[in-house]
């Protein structure tokens, strides 16, 4: 071997004479890295995956009007699925699942205060936690962390979150609507008297026809305010789903990260090719002495 660079010759002459040598470095290489990974923390991975129910569902006419109850899908599209991966995100469900999991124990943060340490845990959290959008505009939730059943757990309480939260928004607009038109009710309700009790001591017949038609126009009125009372209580009794689950989160059967087999794999492939390169050089300067 008298060139400077190394050809398939050498390559093979190197195997055949430190064969041995190189086996050992890989034996003792994949024996290191297996007692690696009996150390190294285990992750969990569980996912949720669901689709968005139209938002024109929370009209409350579909409660009353089977032909636009026929208009209506029941699921969303691309934009719903991006609206919900927004809420997703927002420091409104990282704190409520900070709160209930105790995840200042779990990341074992220090801060001054309880604050400082919330907002380190949620730090630490959204690198455990992720929201993204399939080719089936699906939202798929993704929570990996050392414990499997707080994987599963977090992943569908992600999903309770935010139906429960955007649901509780939809009925907060129909009872501030229902407020509103019972206020509007009980207005029309004292003028209703005030008219009647007028019509009975009013003398003057002109006056008197002005007063009931008022009278009756009135009552059509409450009649309609109360019609549209029953639909609210009812809209907000029958809210419907924000979403739609189509594979709840289950705590995962073995760990999914280190994957053992991928790094072993690997570490196979590198000692490997670090010893035979190893040997060449080895060799190469053995030769040139």
């Amino acid at each position: 071997m008298n060139s400077t660079s190394f050809n398939l010759i050498d390559v093979v002459s190197v195997l055949q004479k430190r064969w041995r040598s190189i086996g050992i470095f890989v034996l003792i290489s994949l024996a290191v890295t297996g007692m690696a990974l009996l150390v190294v923390p285990k992750y969990y991975r569980s996912t949720a995956v669901v689709v968005p129910a139209s938002p024109v569902l929370a009209d409350k006419a579909r409660l009353f009007n089977s032909s636009i109850q026929n208009l209506y899908s029941f699921f969303g599209n691309g934009e719903d699925i991006e609206t919900l991966i927004g809420f997703a995100k927002s420091d409104t469900v990282y704190y409520a699942l900070v709160d209930q999991f105790k995840l200042n124990d779990y990341y074992e943060v220090k801060g001054e205060n309880d604050n400082i340490k919330r907002k380190r845990a949620i730090k630490l959290l959204k690198k455990d936690i992720e929201l993204s959008k399939t080719e089936f505009n699906q939202l798929k939730v993704v929570v990996c962390t050392k414990d499997k059943q707080l994987s599963a757990n977090m992943a569908n309480r992600v999903i309770d979150i935010i139906q429960e939260t955007e649901q509780n928004m939809w009925k907060q607009v129909y009872q501030t609507s229902l407020n509103k038109l019972n206020e509007s009710i009980t207005d029309l309700k004292n003028q209703y008297k005030e008219i009647s009790d007028s019509i009975s001591t009013d003398k003057n017949l002109l006056k008197k026809e002005m007063l009931e038609s008022q009278h009756q126009s009135i009552l059509e009125q409450l009649k309609q305010y109360q019609r549209s009372t029953s639909e609210l209580k009812l809209a907000i009794a029958t809210t419907p789903p924000v979403l739609y689950i189509v594979e709840k989160a289950f705590p995962s059967a073995s760990a999914d990260k280190p994957v053992i087999i991928t790094v072993l794999f690997s570490v196979l492939l590198i000692s490997a090719a670090f010893g035979v390169i190893a040997a060449l050089v080895y060799d190469r300067k053995q030769t040139l002495q």
